[in-house]
């Protein structure tokens, strides 16, 4: 009886704690592979983020030839489409080419031919002209990728359509353009790294104009298995889409054999399982705080800066925008090279952060490319001291090694609702206030015969 009475709580006890640990095994297994799909969501995130911001740069070449245009009227000679496309095109080392079609027609392109072009009719274009004309019919900007190039590459174009008025009707003069080269943009935005970490993934674009779902980059042809998916804003409406998964399953067999092993030999699982639990939240909740964070400067990114401004815009509170950039920057990563280009990133934000107030924010959303938010009613004398502060912190020389940068911005901000009565005005116009500001400082380089670099030994 005695010997039976053991069994019977020997095995009681074993199912007992078969069971507890089975529980906590299956807990432990479903929260890692929760963790594995968020840590995944937050890299597709991180990547999607960095296409949207790279577009975004690449469009303001195509906006930057829009103002141009309307400040000259729509009255642009073959010689100052040249200076512009010297100025714009070595920004970038994806961009293919920059064109101007007054009408639709395609008089200007650089680099080719000293600016003219041959005069191709954008609406006769049998692919094209459904882009063109709804760009001009909308009086949207539009985006068409993937596009086979003349060298049977790939590309990506941008296409802005101008009006010399604020209406559209009757005002259209016509289209500023920008291609790129489809492999040279993925290679920027190092979408290859995620094959390296470990992932599959796909890149495809959501056509609004035809309707299409086009595919822009795969690792392979194979669907992905339960991908996480990322949403990237583009130009015009569109918006392209990134999933990606490992390469193996969220959780592979030897894992789940392994898990279950454990549980059965040693019934101390459960505490093991319950601190590992605890553990993945904590680190699940890290990332989601690092989600909102720039890895380089620790600035406030692009995903907190989008949410931060529709929360200020639903609410309608008044606040200011500043938008600022580092002058020549390029030039320091092609002289010294980009932990020199990185280290003044850094030091330029904290310096940043250093000159606006505790209430205020400051962001990075992209390159070199900063925005300052400014919250409350303030008059343009305190933004115009907000940025004097900002030249005056951010012009003292960084030491990078043996090497002094000599630094400075261009900056330009909008108020709201003073300056617009809503986000896109008010962004478009602290947008053009500060590309105002970068064409000044150009000229009055070029006219003091500036020509060396923005660094010494």
């Amino acid at each position: 009886m005695s010997k039976k009475k053991s069994f019977n709580v020997a095995v009681f006890t074993f199912v007992a704690t078969l069971a507890i640990t089975t529980v906590l095994a299956i807990l432990y297994l479903t929260s890692a592979s929760s963790s594995r799909r968020e840590r995944a969501q937050f890299i597709a995130d991180s990547i999607g983020d960095r296409i949207e911001a790279e577009i975004n740069a690449r469009e303001y070449i195509a906006r930057i030839l829009e103002i141009e245009v309307i400040r000259e009227s729509g009255m642009i000679s073959p010689e100052d489409f040249q200076t512009m496309g010297e100025e714009l095109f070595n920004d970038y080392l994806d961009v293919v080419s920059v064109t101007l079609a007054p009408d639709g027609i395609v008089n200007y392109i650089y680099p080719l031919n000293n600016g003219l072009a041959e005069r191709t009719n954008l609406f006769d274009d049998p692919i094209e002209g459904i882009y063109a004309d709804y760009s001009k019919m909308s009086g949207v900007p539009v985006i068409n990728a993937p596009v086979k190039l003349p060298d049977d590459s790939y590309g990506i174009v941008i296409r802005r359509p101008i009006f010399l008025k604020q209406e559209n009707s009757g005002s259209f003069w016509g289209f500023a353009s920008i291609t790129l080269r489809l492999s040279d943009f993925l290679n920027a935005v190092n979408i290859k790294a995620l094959a390296e970490e470990g992932y599959e993934y796909k890149l495809t674009a959501n056509n609004m104009i035809t309707g299409d779902k086009q595919i822009i980059m795969e690792y392979s042809e194979k669907e992905l298995t339960a991908p996480v998916q990322s949403m990237i804003s583009t130009v015009g409406g569109d918006y392209w889409n990134i999933g990606i998964c490992p390469t193996a399953n969220w959780m592979n067999l030897h894992e789940i054999l392994g898990a279950f092993a454990i549980a059965i030999v040693i019934s101390a699982l459960a505490s093991f399982g319950a601190s590992s639990y605890m553990s993945m939240k904590a680190n699940a909740k890290e990332l989601e705080i690092l989600s909102y964070r720039d890895a380089l400067t620790n600035l406030e990114n692009p995903r907190s800066y989008h949410e931060h401004m529709e929360e200020l815009t639903r609410k309608k509170l008044p606040f200011g925008v500043v938008f600022m950039d580092l002058n020549d920057f390029k030039q320091v990563n092609d002289t010294y090279g980009h932990d020199a280009g990185d280290a003044l990133l850094n030091i330029t934000a904290k310096r940043l952060q250093n000159s606006i107030r505790e209430k205020d924010k400051a962001f990075r959303i992209g390159g070199d490319e900063f925005v300052v938010v400014i919250h409350g009613d303030k008059d343009t004398s305190f933004y115009d001291s907000v940025i004097a502060r900002m030249r005056q912190n951010v012009a003292r020389d960084v030491n990078v090694g043996k090497v002094t940068l000599k630094v400075s911005i261009s900056a330009g901000y909008a108020r709201f609702p003073e300056d617009g009565r809503d986000l896109e005005s008010v962004v478009k116009k602290a947008d053009e206030a500060m590309y105002e500001n970068k064409r000044q400082y150009k000229a009055k380089k070029a006219a003091a015969g500036q020509d060396k670099g923005r660094g010494s030994r």
